[in-house]
């Protein structure tokens, strides 16, 4: 279903973005050079929360790399107990042996909302949205680190999950650890990390020897430590002590986030991260294979990051099933389907014939302005096989405006683009958004629903109405309040009732594509 934003959500994304007192990072762009391959990198921040995706080797860690290096600190500064400074530079993460080329002239622009910039005639006031360049001649060295500006910047890796039996320091010292002293913010760790594992805990602390840590916990009916703990259970304390001790403001850099988590933890996760982002002023950047993280991400967190002709694509605001799908290499339909939302699927899979269906991949990208963004990709790519955009019915009105979208994303386009585009471009029936336009067709057919339902007519067009109040993209949930169902369930129901004559612009589209096809 579409993602449906909450006041949480929406309190985030306007203190991101009206904040300038905290140095978010708002976009990192790659002008010249590259990183491992990562290359022409425009990435946008209009969220505390980040999430990307893509196949291994797509860039998705030096994305991260890059965020780090955003930032200077001062020296009393936060850093993690085994890091010798309070900041991080590219040496951190990019290492090269003799046998490999030295790093190419290269440039990096980092836009940041900062209160404490020096004045300019574009920040007369030394406040707003700036940029910082970072250069680097090949075989030079990185110009000005000590003028980045200031903020804690902290990256987990992948080895916060390894556990404390594994860790030869642990292992070393695990008979000297020692308690430390109280940070105030333990009670707070541990009713979070406790809630989203479902476990009652009755105390947490942190024993100590030199720069070494290890969590300790109480239960009802237990005291263990790290040494005992699962890998998910060990991250999540390293997490959120992180995220108290960095202080407000930080920068949280973390690889694979789920990892160590099931699916239903990672959901609580999530939501955890938000409350702790409000509270703390935390922006989180963070590499994700999973689909549960991309699903309680508002759209325009999400990143799928993929390597198209050499050149690094990043897709925003993409559907977790559209980003997963291209991860899992499923194996290719003839006919590759992009659609707006699970609404837009729902309708297609109810009514459209299985012999179309079996030859046809369905994938929910997100948005007309991702469906677009999706058919340039096509273009630039040269697919052999055909693709098509299914938009919804209200965008017939902004057909001009997702045109010049998709052109502009094509880079440089033949003559032919228009005609390209056009050839691959359909709407849903009605004027309107999809939902609103199936909860108006329920009208048409009200007894024979209705019965289907095991509801009364008059009971169902009541529940109608009030899913027609209830705003857009919000009307399936609140009639699954009134009609006891789950929402998929009331949009198969709705989208089952409809005449295959309201589609057949589109299924007579989509068979002459399958026909040539033979």
């Amino acid at each position: 279903m579409k993602y449906r934003e909450s006041a949480k959500d929406k309190k985030l994304r306007a203190r991101f973005s009206e904040d300038l007192t905290r140095a978010a990072l708002k976009q990192i762009v790659l002008t010249q050079g590259e990183f491992r391959g990562l290359n022409n990198l425009n990435i946008e921040f209009h969220y505390p929360i980040t999430a990307i995706a893509g196949r291994n080797g797509a860039g998705k860690s030096t994305i991260l790399a890059l965020a780090c290096c955003a930032f200077h600190n001062h020296d009393w500064g936060f850093k993690l107990p085994k890091r010798r400074n309070s900041y991080y530079t590219f040496s951190d993460f990019f290492v090269q042996n003799l046998a490999e080329a030295s790093q190419k002239d290269t440039v990096i622009y980092y836009k940041i909302a900062h209160n404490n910039w020096k004045k300019s005639p574009t920040l007369p006031d030394g406040v707003g949205v700036g940029t910082q360049i970072r250069k680097k001649k090949k075989g030079g060295k990185w110009n000005d680190y000590d003028k980045r500006v200031n903020r804690t910047v902290v990256f987990l890796g992948i080895e916060r999950i390894v556990p404390h039996s594994e860790r030869s320091q642990s292992r070393s010292y695990s008979k000297v650890f020692k308690d430390g002293k109280p940070k105030g913010w333990e009670e707070k760790v541990k009713d979070i990390v406790g809630y989203i594992l479902g476990k009652t805990y009755l105390g947490f602390r942190y024993l100590e020897h030199s720069k070494y840590t290890l969590p300790i916990v109480k239960t009802k009916d237990h005291i263990y430590s790290g040494f005992n703990m699962g890998a998910g259970e060990n991250a999540l304390f390293e997490i959120f002590s992180t995220i108290y001790s960095a202080g407000e403001g930080a920068l949280l850099v973390m690889d694979e986030v789920e990892l160590g988590l099931h699916a239903d933890a990672q959901k609580k996760f999530i939501e955890k991260l938000k409350d702790v982002c409000l509270e703390m002023h935390t922006q989180i950047i963070c590499t994700t294979h999973s689909r549960e993280i991309f699903d309680c991400l508002p759209p325009d967190a999400r990143f799928f990051v993929e390597v198209v002709g050499g050149k690094t694509k990043v897709m925003q605001g993409i559907s977790s099933d559209f980003a997963f799908n291209k991860m899992g290499g499923s194996p290719e339909a003839e006919l590759e389907i992009y659609l707006e939302d699970d609404v837009a699927k729902a309708i297609l899979m109810a009514k459209l014939p299985s012999s179309v269906r079996v030859r046809s991949s369905f994938n929910v990208i997100g948005s007309a302005t991702a469906l677009a963004r999706q058919l340039a990709a096509a273009y630039v790519r040269k697919e052999a096989r055909p693709v098509l955009a299914v938009f919804d019915g209200d965008q017939i009105s902004k057909a001009a405006d997702n045109f010049a979208h998709a052109k502009n994303m094509a880079e440089n386009p033949k003559p032919d683009f228009a005609e390209w585009f056009n050839a691959r471009v359909c709407y849903l029936p009605g004027p309107t958004w999809p939902e609103s336009w199936l909860l108006q067709k329920a009208g048409e057919v009200l007894p024979h629903l209705a019965a289907t339902l095991g509801s009364e007519p008059e009971e169902l067009a009541a529940a109608i109405e009030y899913a027609m109040q209830a705003g857009k993209h919000n009307e399936f949930f609140e009639l699954s309040k009134h009609l006891g169902l789950s929402q998929e369930l009331c949009l198969q129901y709705f989208a089952s009732s409809i005449t295959s004559e309201d589609l057949v612009g589109v299924q007579n589209l989509i068979s002459s594509i399958l026909a040539a096809q033979a």
